[in-house]
């Protein structure tokens, strides 16, 4: 039995020394892998990343002098036009109240249809950039009310209260499209000037 088992233990160990001289052979050439590190690569690779994501971006607001216009990224492009002082009507809302008149305009380059009813106004005057009142006459009526299709331009007017001793108006611009709930909101565009 003793035999047996000295027998056993000595082919175990051939058995075993036989693999490990195996496994320790150097490998064939078909083997060998290239391994080597290539920073230039990585380094072109992380450029191209950084310049496609500053292409992607767009602002999320932008300012612009009255008398010029702005071209969303989409190729919508967006102007203030006839600003001009008026007084207020009696049949007007707010009556006899002096303000500041202007046409928002779309031009539509965009290869489909774009909705405006969803577009904010919002009127800041004066140096210390007072929230202005809307007005509402006939001029003005209810801004966009449907959609501008490509190719086109879609016009309306709005009216903003402006005091006699103050020129200085900033009107906000923001065009959101809520219809297909995708949160898709275009930069906020400020048009700044004075007002004769």
């Amino acid at each position: 039995m003793k035999s047996a088992q000295n027998t056993f233990a000595l082919a175990l160990s051939l058995g075993l020394a036989a693999l490990a001289t195996g496994c320790a052979g150097a490998p064939d050439d078909s083997q060998i892998v290239d391994l080597e590190h290539t920073r230039e690569s990585e380094d072109a690779a992380g450029e191209e990343a950084v310049q496609d994501e500053a292409a992607d971006e767009t602002p999320t607001s932008v300012e612009e002098e009255f008398g010029s216009e702005y071209v969303y990224t989409d190729g919508l492009t967006v102007r203030l036009a006839g600003i001009e002082r008026r007084v207020s009507g009696e049949w007007d809302s707010p009556e006899n109240t002096p303000y500041v008149y202007f046409d928002i305009q779309f031009d539509n380059g965009t290869g489909g249809p774009v909705d405006l009813t969803y577009l904010s106004v919002y009127c800041q005057v004066g140096e210390e950039g007072r929230t202005a009142e809307d007005v509402y006459t006939d001029d003005t009526g209810s801004g966009f009310t449907s959609t501008v299709m490509d190719g086109r331009t879609a016009t309306a007017g709005y009216g903003c209260a402006l005091p006699e001793e103050e020129s200085y108006l900033q009107v906000e611009l923001t065009l959101s499209d809520w219809e297909d709930f995708d949160d898709e909101v275009r930069e906020t565009v400020y048009f700044v000037g004075d007002v004769a």
